[in-house]
């Protein structure tokens, strides 16, 4: 019989659907490591975290947003998005369910660095950094598991910078939202957009697709560029936005 995981129960964070104990396939079954393991090794593993839903187009809130933690994608898509380089390209990948992201941050112990970004409905399971890494200590089989998912990965997959799918459609997106600023009353030099539009207005608006606005509105996050202001964006480094928006991004 498996053995339960040796974590440390915290008051869940999320609690589960009816359905999870039941007859019905167990959510995290989902996930190749964990699909051997019975309900109850399951539910055990459920309360160490939480689940989340996102539509398409949504940021996800947990790896990547403030908070060191792994997701686990149980049904999906999710488009990983590393910072924008000098260059302002963005690296990117996607990650299907039974895939995880934000694991390697959580391995090693960094602050977030990545983004992530919904490309369908998507169901996720985040489980908390600490969580991780004591799941790992304790079941070195999955430990092994999710090492030989890695190499296949780093042999395999090659990551795509964003600008090489799009051409100029970054310098198009900046220049829309430079365009729609106002100057920030709060901070001095600084911009506001009080009313950000959805990302299908502000695709059609650019003439580009959900995902790549998406995903380009979380590189300006990520780099600091930016901050999400709801239902606004601030633009804290206008003389960037400007700079990517011309195609010549300011050098360090």
């Amino acid at each position: 019989m498996p053995v339960q995981p040796s974590l440390n129960a915290p008051t869940p964070l999320h609690a589960l659907p009816q359905a999870v104990s039941g007859a019905a396939p167990h959510p995290l079954a989902a996930i190749p490591c964990l699909g051997s393991r019975d309900a109850a090794w399951l539910d055990a593993l459920a309360a160490q975290g939480r689940f989340a839903r996102y539509g398409a187009g949504d940021i996800a809130r947990g790896p990547g947003a403030g908070e060191t933690a792994v997701g686990f994608v149980l049904a999906g898509v999710m488009r990983i998005s590393l910072p924008a380089d000098r260059h302002g390209d963005v690296t990117f990948f996607d990650t299907a369910a039974g895939g995880l992201f934000g694991h390697l941050d959580a391995l090693a112990g960094l602050a977030p660095t990545l983004s992530a970004v919904a490309q369908t409905g998507t169901d996720v399971f985040i489980l908390p950094a600490d969580r991780f890494t004591a799941l790992l200590q304790s079941e070195p089989a999955i430990a092994l598991a999710l090492l030989q998912d890695l190499a296949t990965d780093l042999v395999t997959r090659t990551p795509r910078p964003l600008a090489a799918d799009t051409g100029q459609a970054g310098t198009a997106l900046y220049a829309d939202l430079l365009r729609m600023a106002e100057p920030d009353t709060a901070s001095e030099g600084g911009l506001i957009i009080s009313r950000l539009p959805r990302h299908r207005e502000l695709a059609a608006m650019c003439g580009l697709d959900e995902q790549t606005v998406a995903a380009g509105l979380a590189a300006l996050v990520k780099s600091g560029c930016a901050e999400r202001q709801y239902p606004g964006l601030r633009i804290l480094d206008p003389a960037y936005l400007r700079a990517l928006a011309s195609g010549t991004p300011a050098t360090d």
